[in-house]
């Protein structure tokens, strides 16, 4: 078979698809896998590391409000249908699967018109523009959650959660002495992990960098600070990154405390790990995230204002930290990636 994925701009829309690639490429290893990204997104050294044939087509953004921005983006819009159409051309897949962003669109279109089959995943509450137009071409449209299936055909969606790269295999066999040795971590004091996105978040940055005396007396900081936003800074028991990658699992699992933005690839995650959460959301969409987690008890939610605040009534409160954790636990299902691959190959084979 072979399998197009679609997704760039941000990792939001990258990251529960390579855990579905994960898994074709662990159970089909003989189906070809293509993936199509922008040019300059931050997804596109990440994606290197993948064994996958790679494109870049061109990509516009699809505001809903005035911009200058806008009339170039027409010429930009134009011309990713014609790469759109040549790499449809040139990969012929049997399905094209996207979890929203804005180069997908055009693939999806075209791909509708050349009666190639069609998969969108809904990761977030709110519905984004591009998923919108998406769904009026896709076969299929998997859901995190029935919250945001108002939005589309009650003939197309089906409920399955959002993938995971962490799956429970991975998470039982981690051992958190030989992680402590392998890091260098002290044993007997606690890990507060900040996570601002892939972005990074200059004003979380700074509550954080402010705030360093009183948060590693008490703690072992691991700062992920975003890409190129990092402040060089050497101090006892603060570790920066500027990016996390195969180590965001072990820290995620090591770390007594998370802080965190509101994507929902990273929420997905840390409810995988079951985590202590305080979570410090972007407006937007990712207010909607994390007011759902909240509601469930799932979360501790608040601004860059109160952070500090937060964290520190919540290392005193052991009892809300366990109520935090046992509701996380339980908040997303924990099978998706296994639902979605067994739609694809239910829709592949509608083909055939």
């Amino acid at each position: 078979m072979k399998i197009l994925f679609s997704g760039g701009g941000t990792l939001g829309s990258v990251t529960p698809l390579l855990a579905i690639i994960d898994s074709i490429q662990r159970n089909h290893p003989k189906d070809e896998i293509f993936w199509v990204t922008t040019k300059d997104g931050v997804e596109k050294n990440f994606l290197d590391k993948y064994d996958m044939k790679k494109y870049t087509m061109t990509s516009a953004k699809l505001r809903r409000y005035f911009s200058w921005q806008n009339f170039v983006d027409i010429f930009k819009f134009i011309k990713s249908f014609f790469d759109a159409y040549k790499i449809l051309k040139e990969t012929n897949p049997d399905i094209i699967i996207s979890a929203g962003a804005y180069v997908s669109v055009p693939l999806v279109i075209v791909g509708k018109m050349m009666s190639k089959k069609v998969l969108i995943h809904q990761q977030d509450i709110k519905v984004g523009l591009a998923n919108k137009i998406m769904s009026f071409f896709a076969n299929r449209i998997t859901l995190s959650f029935w919250d945001s299936g108002t939005r589309f055909s009650s003939k197309k969606i089906c409920l399955t959660g959002n993938p995971s790269r962490f799956n429970r295999k991975q998470i039982e066999s981690l051992k958190r002495e030989d992680l402590l040795e392998k890091y260098n971590f002290k044993k007997n004091k606690p890990i507060l992990l900040i996570l601002g996105g892939s972005s990074g978040s200059e004003e979380l940055n700074n509550v954080i960098y402010n705030s360093l005396d009183r948060l590693t007396n008490q703690y072992q900081v691991i700062h992920a600070t975003g890409i190129s936003k990092d402040k060089k800074i050497d101090r006892e028991n603060y570790y920066q990154y500027n990016f996390l990658d195969k180590e965001l699992l072990h820290f995620m699992f090591l770390a007594s405390i998370v802080v965190s933005r509101a994507g929902f690839a990273t929420l997905t995650e840390l409810s995988y790990l079951s985590k202590c959460c305080i979570i410090v959301p972007l407006k937007g969409h990712q207010e909607l995230n994390a007011g759902y987690f909240y509601k469930e008890k799932a979360v501790e939610l608040c601004d860059s204002e109160h952070l500090l605040s937060t964290i520190s009534k919540l290392s005193k409160n052991k009892s809300k930290r366990d109520s935090l954790i046992e509701h996380m636990d339980h908040i997303m299902p924990k099978n998706a990636v296994k639902k979605i691959v067994n739609r694809i190959y239910g829709l592949i084979s509608q083909n055939k």
